[in-house]
């Protein structure tokens, strides 16, 4: 896994530029922004998703 260090320069970085790819653009984003973006897919990635969505039907 990649540190929340990695993962806002790699934010920063895009687009790379590279020819023949998709690229995602750059939001311009705020150093706070990136902290609290980060923040979120911590946050996220640490739900147990395990059975979900429940089966209600049975």
């Amino acid at each position: 896994r990649r540190g929340p260090e990695f993962i806002k320069a790699w934010i920063k970085s895009q687009p790379t530029g590279a020819p023949g790819r998709r690229q995602m653009p750059n939001f311009h984003l705020s150093d706070e922004e990136l902290d609290h973006l980060v923040a979120f897919l911590k946050y996220s990635s640490e739900i147990n998703t395990a059975n979900w969505p429940p089966n209600i039907e049975g």
